[in-house]
């Protein structure tokens, strides 16, 4: 749904939008979804700020770097 798409739902004079309800559901499951999947992006991140700050970075090696990698590729 666009942002034009929105006009044909204002109450004109008003500052309220009138919805149908199938319309409504949509846009809440995919607001919904969108929280669940920031979530999962947080998770990752702080998985990975963890791993970093409890990692001796001078003693990386390829095997680190692919240990972040596989964290950050949860959320993908």
């Amino acid at each position: 749904m666009t942002r034009e798409d929105y006009s044909k739902y204002y109450i004109q004079g008003s500052d309220h939008y009138l919805i149908p309800k199938n319309i409504f559901d949509e846009l809440f499951t995919e607001m919904e979804n969108w929280k669940k999947e920031a979530h999962q992006y947080k998770e990752a991140i702080d998985k990975t700020i963890n791993y970093i700050m409890n990692t001796d970075c001078v003693t990386w090696d390829n095997s680190s770097h692919e240990d972040l990698l596989s964290i950050l590729k949860e959320v993908i």
